[in-house]
């Protein structure tokens, strides 16, 4: 079913059910009177679950065309510090390596120190994945 609606600073504003002693007016018999009253046809996207990006999000705005409205994705990518937080390691794996470190068992000091290189390893590894700007 075509709908039909005005296009205002973003705002689309759908062709009401009726008009004046019009029952049915925003139906697709009506088109030609639609369209003499400046309403256009609505384009929408359909299957908005395909558009998904684990580092960006899409944004849906309307856009007029000569002849119609046209629903339209535009990639938003996330910024470098939304991504670093969601890909540094748990800071619970820096604690427990801290406090193999500073105990008084050579042999658990020596994991903590494996533990916090691997640790750190990680952290450049997202800096460098994700610059700053």
């Amino acid at each position: 079913m075509t709908t039909y609606a005005k296009l205002n600073d973003g705002v689309l504003t759908y062709a009401p059910a009726s008009k004046g002693n019009v029952l049915g007016y925003n139906l697709e018999s009506n088109h030609v009177q639609l369209l003499n009253d400046g309403y256009k046809p609505v384009e929408k996207i359909l299957n908005k679950e395909k558009y998904t990006d684990c580092e960006g999000t899409y944004l849906f705005h309307f856009e007029e065309k000569d002849d119609k409205i046209v629903e339209m994705a535009t990639y938003q990518p996330y910024g470098y510090a939304f991504l670093r937080k969601n890909a540094y390691p748990d800071m619970s794996d820096l604690c427990d390596a801290l406090v193999k470190i500073n105990s008084n068992d050579d042999t658990l000091k020596s994991e903590g120190e494996k533990q916090l290189s691997a640790y750190v390893q990680t952290c450049l590894d997202v800096k460098q994945k994700y610059p700053k700007p």
